[in-house]
């Protein structure tokens, strides 16, 4: 068991109290398993490490002072999707010190799609509606979050209700509900707000915002039809949040995304701009990876791609890059491609000064599936983890994430 408390940690013991009730010992405490390798659980730099002093600024001012907002775009493939490892990581960022829950933030109502729904919110809707994902073979234009639902009916409605499982409880007074912009789009209203302050309009950015003048926890749109051009509403996604100071994390999946899908989104700019996020992980490449013809120099010029879309829209934005899990292609072989596309990560991460946390070592390397699978911390196809083990993994991030943060203190002298 690791005994050090961090210097932040030891901070807020004393002068502000973290909720142990949540976390009963010192974030460093995780479960402890002999196959994992807890030394190799940090972040490593491959390039700058300064790339994350702003961030870290920021992050200080907000725990000290209780000031400002920090915005986390956490982006992937069915990892994501399901909220389990990201949402492990906003509760622990948000919980960390008092008055860190800066909002949920993005959501997107994957049931309309007909796909799996995060566990925290309740998605109900009504009428006749299209979808179109990143990775169907359709002819759409999406957006950062790489899925979209469509309809033209003037009747339908969906509703999302934000839930109370294990995380803390969320409410919000500032919506963005990224669609469509085009003279075709159809109006878009809530009818669940008591006195609605104003309504803001980013053509640009490509969202409708409805800033409330009460917290709720639920929100019911529908469409109406005002003129006769109008004939379509494109939903891209919805960000639920607040002015208050603290973490908003912005959790983006789609259930088997590759690095080259998103390249395919063309609002993917406007709507990351949007979201003005301070750090960006990215948990991509499981996918890419799974086939029986991985082309790592292909894996090199998409990841490459994407990183140079990201930074022309946030020059500044901290990036972490996440290595994929050892896994078994179609569950009987060995996936022997990881540890090429974790060297592809790691060149990337030297040119575009990102993170890198390597998963892959730090769960145990190749075969190492096999024993999260046999502590029941992974699913039977060897690809997937339960529930259990994304929290796990999400534990295992924070304390990475800590001690990094607790380098910079130490190297910066805050006291």
């Amino acid at each position: 068991m690791n005994n050090y408390l961090p210097k932040i940690f030891l901070f807020l013991l004393l002068f502000q109290g973290i909720n142990m009730s949540l976390f009963p010992q010192d974030p460093y405490n995780i479960d402890q398993y002999e196959f994992i390798n807890y030394d190799a659980n940090k972040l490593v730099f491959p390039g700058d490490s300064e790339s994350f002093s702003k961030l870290f600024l920021a992050f200080n001012n907000l725990i000290l002072k209780g000031d400002g907002q920090i915005n986390v775009v956490h982006i992937g493939d069915s990892h994501i999707q399901a909220d389990n490892f990201s949402g492990r990581m906003r509760q622990r960022l948000q919980t960390f010190f008092q008055g860190g829950i800066g909002g949920r933030g993005f959501v997107f109502p994957y049931t309309v799609a007909k796909t799996n729904n995060p566990p925290s919110y309740k998605v109900s809707y009504t009428g006749k509606w299209d979808h179109c994902r990143l990775v169907d073979n359709k002819s759409c234009k999406l957006g950062l979050s790489g899925i979209s639902v469509s309809t033209t009916d003037t009747v339908a409605s969906i509703s999302i209700k934000l839930k109370v499982n294990d995380g803390p409880q969320y409410t919000f007074n500032k919506i963005k509900i990224f669609h469509n912009t085009d003279s075709t789009c159809l109006t878009v209203g809530i009818d669940n707000y008591k006195e609605k302050r104003i309504m803001e309009y980013d053509d640009c950015l490509g969202y409708t915002m409805f800033i409330l003048d009460n917290y709720i926890d639920s929100v019911n749109l529908k469409f109406r039809k005002t003129n006769n051009f109008q004939k379509e509403f494109i939903l891209h996604g919805i960000s639920l949040e607040t002015y208050d100071p603290g973490v908003i994390y912005h959790s983006i999946g789609v259930n088997g995304a590759m690095v080259s899908s998103y390249l395919k989104c063309e609002l993917f700019r406007e709507h990351l701009k949007a979201l003005t996020p301070d750090m960006l992980i990215i948990s991509l490449g499981a996918n890419d990876t799974y086939t029986k013809g991985f082309d790592s120099i292909w894996f090199q010029h998409n990841l490459d791609s994407l990183l140079r879309m990201i930074k022309s829209v946030s020059p500044d934005v901290s990036i972490i890059l996440t290595v994929p899990s050892d896994s078994y292609l179609f569950r009987k072989k060995l996936n022997q491609h990881i540890p090429f596309a974790r060297n592809v990560i790691f060149r990337m991460a030297q040119k575009f000064n990102c993170a890198v946390w390597d998963f892959y070592k730090i769960m145990g390397g190749a075969k190492s599936i096999d024993l999260w699978l046999k502590s029941n911390l992974a699913n039977k196809d060897r690809l997937h983890l339960v529930k259990k083990g994304y929290y796990l993994q999400g534990d295992l991030l924070f304390s990475a994430f800590l001690k990094s943060y607790d380098s910079f203190i130490d190297k910066t002298q805050v006291k």
